[in-house]
């Protein structure tokens, strides 16, 4: 039986233990880093489900509480809506500067298919439904565009066109 001697060099044993302890503290701060990415993102995630949680909640109490037609619930942050009749066609919204196939189909989905709808949504929530789609739709600017569905609403085409003609030309 042959044991061979374990032999360590001395000289080389601090810098063995600076090379762990430079790596023990780069996977240190490595870890605090990922995991703060994730937890924010988390958290985001945690905060919107809240939001719509509350919306449901304001929904359900709306609807057991009370027999208003039109808008059903309100709160600070969402106004619910009922479903469009066969009798109460949706307007285009497409006619308002700002607003194509895509956007028009997003506010669609959250309740959004008349004029009037859009006129007294608050643009923190058509902001908020722009950045739920995606960062594509966030560049879109919807601060006119509750003036210009009143102008519709009104049918004042006329009044409609020189605000999208200044909009477009950017001479607001």
């Amino acid at each position: 039986m042959n044991l061979t001697a374990i032999t360590f060099d001395l000289d080389s044993l601090p810098v063995a233990v600076a090379e762990i302890t430079v790596l023990l503290i780069a996977a240190t701060v490595a870890g605090w880093f990922l995991a703060k990415v994730i937890i924010k993102k988390r958290i985001d995630n945690l905060r919107e489900l809240i939001e719509e949680k509350k919306y449901e909640l304001a929904q359900y109490r709306t609807l057991t509480n009370t027999t208003v037609d039109y808008p059903i619930a309100t709160n600070a942050h969402k106004t619910v809506y009922p479903p469009i009749s066969p009798d109460h066609a949706p307007d285009d919204l497409k006619v308002i500067e700002g607003i194509g196939p895509k956007i028009e189909e997003i506010l669609n989905k959250e309740g959004i298919h008349t004029y009037e709808q859009l006129m007294e949504t608050s643009l923190l929530r058509i902001a908020s439904f722009l950045k739920k789609a995606g960062p594509r739709y966030q560049l879109h600017d919807p601060s006119t565009w509750p003036q210009q569905a009143g102008l519709a609403k009104q049918q004042k085409w006329e009044e409609l066109e020189r605000l999208k003609h200044k909009l477009i030309s950017g001479r607001s």
